[in-house]
């Protein structure tokens, strides 16, 4: 070696082989030796200072065979590092020709094929050989030679194979460092190279090995601008070669490739977006699904901006939502969607685009949108950028006409809003974006599906009210509450339907069961069981596969198992207990017939008592005794009036509560009322069971005496359901009565209503005073004291009952005394002389209804009318309501009061009828709605008729009661004062219109023929009443009908046929007649009349004829649903059973 200011020469110069020729070298010892202190003093030389020529003896020897392809595998280590050393003693330039570099190179890579076993002794110097080719940048030497592919390529393999998790993390950069010179120096990068860069990439790879895949992440964006080219060059490879082999297997290999390459390295895809914005518009229609799916991922991805760096390929990528093919549509909904999840922001962008494809032409399109939706999770982001239009139209999907979309969009619907619901209380923005989702879900019973509702029952407890994650009942309460809080009224009336829709089930499940556990070889007993589980199935979707199962369950004679299920609709059952013997019944179950269990979940679902709960019970009476201000307290009301109406047990397990004397003293009298009507409510469900305290008496005395109007007549009616509380009615009524006799008296409304209560329900204490005061309360009905003189031109408007005066109250409470008075007798204690009483002041009310009535007299019009329907009801007492009374009756469902005819219609005759508490001769009376000019009152006439009357049936396959009421129908007409023989042609245009609207609610194919046979009987008889004076009317009608019903059937192409059976009329309205040959051979039908329609038959419309005294809604009630006044008698829960 020179001295220190000179170039520094190697000054040991080794001994390696054993002769000249270089084939054999020194002992292996020796040579271990020799080979050591070389590389120590190459090691310690530096480039800048180094004599290159005192080198060259060992450059040559080091390059001799039998040192680099040793069998000793540390001498090729030695000499690799000592060869590494020289190169970059030597560097820039290599004292070696391209084959000896490229020689070297190959034991470099055999070298570093070994760097994965770090136990071996020469790990060291393998790392200190790949240490000197990342600094020193020597794998420059062979990637600038022009036939190195073959050796770059066998870099990237060892490398990529050899680099592992758990390795330096310094090993690992200088590894990267090495692949990144061998990118970055050649001219060209090797297509293998490529190859093994994107095998990185793949699935199982990144499985395989981690560090590789992120190796190729590094890699690839580090030299981005590089293998730009390659990588666009390789995917347009991949797609021309899918075009000719016609499989795109390769292609959807590539896409994914793609989709990992934009995670890692999206800078490799300048060139590649473009492309895959060509693939959205070519022919193949699995080409554009892949470019829709890998786009949309692409622009789903975080941190990313794609969609702003490519804003035509965005452009490009969102037009395919109106792509012709619904698999593109599907998929592309499937990737919008996800982008709420991803790219909120973004996301924001197709909202509109979203909700149209809710809506979308193809039922798979629909169902991808709603499964997407439904599988969001809702964070603060995604809920501000999922727009109101979305949410909208995932609630319309609801209704959707294929069941497979409607089942998707309420678990959606449901889904979202199970994420959201604890935000609701505190967020008024949350509540007005979610809190309308359970009315959507609720209103859904309207369309009375049996799949629908086994899916809303399935969700209602899950994903609404979700109770499994909520312990504390108080909570469960509350939440119930809030969720009921935010039902609409239509939709409230859905979660009551559905509450009715439980009762019944457990109704026929729970003796269903009971059959069950008793059944041996009863034939009665199995008889039961199918006609039950033929009513239970009719409720359910796959109803034939339910019957059967239900058949299977019962064969199964486990006692344990039809005892569970039956604990699961026991009302005294706390949730936990429900779910509990749900849980064991339903295990117990799929251990003895599995096959079951999936077809009788609906029903489970539905009967299992886990979402009005008696635990539930106490806190809803807290809400509901709270302050009116309270949040729930309106709704807590709400629901327990109902729940002692469907359940009224759960509520007897709480009477010491519901009774409690502190809920009678609160200040507010709407919060008494409210508490009053709730025990009024129970008491008539739960007969007997109103407790009896000497402060309860006391205080209900003291609302009967001084309370307002409601609380006076419903303080009433509990004290007439206290076991043993007569003595206390007794003197209540005796102390009612006496004030009456007071001119002067306050509060006389109230005491009338009260009075009215112990008529009805304490008869025997009423009967002590009802001569004494009989004569009064006739004298009170029949006066009006409000009557104005300069009422001529028509009724005064309309009042509401509560806006009546206290005298004007009276009288019509007047009217419910003596009805009740009536009704409440014993049937021996009916007299004459009373019956003539009571229904002489009906009739003189019911039948007085000309024009000039005060407000007051339309009350008691209603409430006359109203009673003789509640007197008709009363087996013993129906024959003292007669047929004129019923001809009465119709003209005032025609009063010239709207707020009359539709509060006596709607909420009177119609519920009277459907629960059949009046007979069937009152059924022709809903017709005579035909002129109403308010078209809400007739799609409530229909839906009854459709949905419920034309169901009863006196023996099944008779006609239904209301085919058999069209010849009482024409009666009524036949008698009806508008009919005016003067003027044939408007009389019979008038009077069309009745007959017509029947038809269209009774009318089909089936039954055509039998109303046909009615009408035609007609002729063959004539009226009692009235000595048979108006029978040629009937006849007029008679033919009448006839000719409206081949009308319809001939533009309906039904065929009308002579009916096979046997018809009867009613035997007190018709006699029959002999010698009818020459009424049937006469025609009495209007000649013009039938010209006239045959003109007009073709035309939409026809110019309707209305009766002179059907008048138009006031402008308070115009156009809206007409409703009842909160405490008249429909509305009132008192009153409920007296009908």
């Amino acid at each position: 070696m020179t001295s220190d200011s000179g170039p520094h020469e190697l000054s040991f110069q080794p001994k390696l082989f054993a002769n000249a020729s270089q084939k054999k070298t020194v002992p292996i010892a020796e040579l271990y030796k020799q080979l050591k202190k070389l590389s120590k003093e190459l090691n310690g030389l530096e480039q800048e200072t180094v004599d290159t020529q005192s080198l060259d003896a060992v450059t040559r020897q080091l390059l001799a065979p039998s040192l680099l392809r040793h069998k000793e595998p540390g001498v090729v280590a030695y000499v690799s590092c000592c060869i590494a050393d020289i190169l970059r003693l030597y560097a820039p330039e290599a004292p070696y020709s391209e084959d000896e570099i490229k020689a070297v190179f190959n034991v470099f890579i055999d070298q570093l094929q070994l760097l994965g076993d770090t136990d071996n002794q020469f790990f060291a110097l393998r790392e200190y050989l790949l240490t000197s080719l990342a600094t020193v940048r020597t794998p420059a030497l062979v990637a600038m030679q022009a036939d190195a592919e073959d050796t770059i390529s066998r870099f990237f393999t060892v490398l990529f194979g050899v680099v592992a998790t758990g390795q330096a993390h310094n090993m690992q950069m200088q590894i990267l460092d090495v692949l990144q010179q061998l990118v970055e120096e050649p001219k060209t990068v090797p297509q293998d190279v490529i190859d093994v860069i994107l095998l990185q990439f793949t699935r199982r790879r990144q499985q395989d090995n981690a560090a590789a895949h992120q190796l190729a992440s590094d890699l690839a964006t580090n030299t981005a601008d590089i293998l730009q080219k390659y990588i666009y060059q390789y995917f347009n490879d991949v797609i021309v070669s899918a075009g000719q082999a016609g499989t795109l297997d390769d292609l959807r290999a590539a896409h994914v490739l793609i989709l990992e390459l934009n995670r890692a390295a999206p800078g490799t895809l300048l060139n590649v977006v473009p492309q895959l914005e060509e693939e959205l518009s070519v022919e193949d229609v699995d080409i554009r699904v892949l470019a829709i799916s890998v786009l949309g991922e692409m622009f789903g991805e975080k941190g990313h901006t794609l969609a702003k760096r490519y804003e035509a390929t965005w452009t490009a990528w969102k037009g395919r939502r109106a792509d012709a093919a619904a698999a593109v549509r599907v998929e592309w909904v499937e990737r919008a969607v996800a982008l709420y999840q991803q790219q909120p922001q973004l996301a924001r962008e197709l909202n509109a685009d979203v909700a149209a494809k809710l809506s979308d032409v193809d039922e798979r399109v629909r169902v991808a949108a709603c499964r997407s939706l439904g599988q969001l999770e809702m964070g603060a982001a995604v809920q501000g950028a999922l727009g109101d239009e979305v949410v909208a139209a995932l609630g319309e999907r609801c209704k959707d006409r294929r069941a497979a979309v409607r089942a998707e969009a309420i678990v959606a619907l449901a889904t979202l809003y199970s994420q959201v619901v604890g935000e609701l209380e505190q967020s008024t923005t949350a509540r007005r974006k979610w809190g309308g989702i359970p009315s959507t879900i609720f209103e859904l019973r309207y369309i009375n599906d049996p799949d629908i509702d086994s899916k809303v029952e399935s969700i209602m407890t899950g994903a609404i009210l979700n109770f499994a994650k909520i312990r504390d009942d108080r909570e469960k309460c509350r939440r119930l509450l809030l969720v009921f809080d935010s039902l609409t009224p239509k939709a409230q009336n859905g979660f009551f339907s559905y509450m009715r829709r439980q009762r019944d089930a457990i109704l026929m499940a729970d003796t269903f069961l009971e059959l069950c556990e008793r059944s041996g070889d009863d034939a009665g007993v199995e008889q039961q069981q199918r006609v039950l589980a033929a009513k239970l199935s009719a409720c359910f979707p796959d109803r034939v596969k339910l019957e059967s199962s239900l058949a299977q369950l019962a064969g199964l004679r486990d006692n344990d198992v039809y005892a569970g299920l039956r604990q699961t609709m026991d009302v005294r059952s706390d949730i936990k207990t429900v779910r509990k013997c749900q849980k064991g019944a339903l295990k117990r179950l799929a251990s003895l017939a599995p096959n079951l269990l999936d077809t009788t979940a609906p029903l489970w679902k539905c009967a299992g008592l886990t979402t009005i709960n008696r635990v539930l019970v106490p806190y809803l009476i807290e809400n509901a005794s709270a302050s009116r201000q309270g949040p729930f307290h309106g709704a807590a009301v709400t629901l327990l009036n109902y729940t002692v109406e469907v359940f009224p047990e759960m509520l007897e397990l709480s009477k010491g509560e519901l009774f409690a004397v502190e809920g009678l003293q609160a200040r507010e009298a709407s919060a008494v009322e409210e508490r009053l009507k709730l025990m009024v409510q129970f008491a008539k469900a739960v007969p007997n069971s109103v407790p009896r305290s000497t402060d309860l008496e006391n205080r209900l005395a003291a609302l009967v005496r001084s309370g307002t109007v409601a609380q006076a007549k419903r303080a009433a009616f509990v004290v007439t359901q206290m076991p043993g509380a007569a003595d206390l009615c007794a003197a209540l009524t005796g102390d009612v009565v006496d004030c009456l006799d007071d001119a002067k008296l306050k509060r006389r409304a109230p005491a009338f209503a009260a009075l009215s209560r112990f008529a009805l329900h304490a008869p025997a204490a009423y009967s002590t005073y009802a001569e004494r005061i009989s004569q009064f309360l006739v004298q009170m009905a029949l006066t009006d004291t409000e009557a104005d003189a300069n009422m001529d031109a028509g009724d005064a408007e309309w009042e509401a009952r509560g806006q009546l005066s206290d005298m004007g109250l009276a009288r019509v409470y007047a009217v419910k005394v003596l009805a009740h008075w009536l009704i409440g007798m014993e049937r021996s204690s009916v007299t004459r002389e009373a019956v003539q009483m009571v229904m002489g002041t009906l009739r003189q009310l019911v039948r007085g209804s000309g024009s000039g009535r005060s407000a007051v007299t339309q009350h008691c019009v209603l409430a006359a009318a109203a009673s003789m329907l509640k007197i008709a009801g009363r087996g013993h007492l129906e024959r003292a309501v007669g047929v004129a009374d019923v001809q009465s009756l119709a003209l005032v469902v025609q009063d010239a009061s709207f707020e009359v005819r539709s509060a006596f219609l709607l909420d009177k005759l119609v519920p009277a009828l459907a629960s059949r508490r009046v007979h069937a001769r009152f059924i022709p009376l809903v017709f005579l709605a035909a002129h109403e000019v308010e078209p809400g009152v007739l799609d409530h006439v229909r839906h009854a008729v459709e949905q419920r009357l034309s169901q009863f049936r006196p023996t099944p396959g008779s006609p239904s009661l209301v085919e058999s009421s069209l010849p009482r129908l024409l009666h009524i007409l036949a008698h009806h004062p508008d009919w005016d023989d003067a003027e044939p042609l408007r009389t019979l245009e008038l009077f069309a219109q009745y007959v017509e609207f029947y038809i269209s609610c009774v009318c089909s194919v089936q039954n055509v023929s039998l109303l046909f046979c009615f009408a035609g009987e007609l002729k063959a008889a004539r009226t009692k009443v009235q000595g048979g004076q108006h029978t040629q009317r009937l006849y007029v009608l008679s033919e009448l009908a006839q000719f409206l019903l081949r009308e319809k059937s001939k533009a309906l192409n039904w065929p009308v046929n002579v009916y096979p059976g046997e018809l009867q009329l009613p035997d007190d309205l018709f006699e029959m007649v002999d010698g009818t040959e020459q009424i049937l051979g006469k025609s009495y039908l209007d000649a013009e009349f039938v010209a006239m329609r045959a003109k007009t038959s073709g035309s939409a419309k026809r110019t309707r004829v209305r009766p002179k005294k059907v008048a138009k809604p006031s402008k308070k009630s115009r156009g809206k649903q007409p409703q009842v006044d909160s405490d008249s008698d429909a509305m009132d829960e008192d009153d409920v059973s007296d009908n």
